[in-house]
């Protein structure tokens, strides 16, 4: 394998986005199986499936049963992009995206706050600020993160600037409770002058926001999370089936 750095997965799935790109694998083409990547490049199969993995986050191939992995488009120049179509899929993809924490602290939900959280007012909440940083270039933040987490989980203080894995799957782990629902909307804002200048782009930039609200196995919402990526820097990729069909996922 070429010397590239980063991550052996990462390393292979650069391999593989370049082929595509080139045009060395075209669209509509079937990658070689799991086993024959392995054998060919020298990793395992683990390797195989987490490079496989963010081939199908950046919306490049798709799993289909009884087929393989397709190729279904060249790379995105958006610089981070989300694909996923289920709980799980959108815990996982957190793994390869950390966010990089740059405060902690506590609040009370004001009549202004409660309305844009859709809460109670006086409800306490553990508000973590972070970013997100493009895979391919460590210095360019292509997005800002607000976590706003129920004082209930307030254990989740001292574990914020060590996650490797997103809030929700941190709180599920600390507290023995499931994702049961994630309800998620898309909105467009433009940016105000602080987060314009965290992000290195002019006030007023147009942004797109995604708000997710996360619910447990008990019904309760622990989490409720705004992101915000201006302009160019974020894709959302997502599929539609008819109801009589599937996608297979490996």
């Amino acid at each position: 394998m070429e010397a590239i750095s980063g991550p052996l997965f990462r390393q292979l799935a650069r391999l593989l986005i370049s082929a595509i790109d080139d045009g060395e694998i075209a669209v509509g083409d079937t990658l070689p199986t799991e086993a024959e990547l392995a054998q060919r490049h020298g990793v395992s199969r683990h390797t195989v499936r987490q490079a496989l993995a963010e081939l199908r986050t950046r919306g490049m191939i798709e799993s289909r049963q009884g087929i393989g992995s397709i190729v279904v488009r060249r790379s995105s120049p958006a610089a981070y992009t989300e694909n996923y179509s289920s709980v799980e899929e959108l815990t996982r993809f957190a793994k390869g995206t950390p966010l990089h924490v740059m405060s902690v602290e506590d609040v009370v939900a004001d009549a202004e706050l409660a309305e844009k959280l859709r809460t109670r007012e006086k409800q306490g909440f553990v508000l973590i600020n972070g970013a997100r940083y493009d895979r391919e270039n460590a210095d360019m933040p292509v997005g800002l993160v607000e976590v706003y987490v129920d004082a209930t989980y307030g254990g989740i203080r001292d574990h914020a600037r060590q996650m490797n894995v997103s809030v929700a799957e941190t709180i599920e782990k600390l507290y023995g409770i499931s994702i049961a629902r994630i309800e998620q909307e898309i909105a467009v804002e433009l940016l105000t002058a602080d987060q314009a200048a965290s992000l290195g782009v002019a006030p007023d930039t147009p942004a797109l926001v995604v708000r997710r609200w996360y619910s447990g196995d008990n019904g309760r919402i622990f989490e409720i999370a705004f992101s915000r990526y201006p302009m160019g820097r974020f894709a959302y990729r997502n599929v539609l089936l008819r109801g009589d069909q599937k996608l297979g996922m490996s």
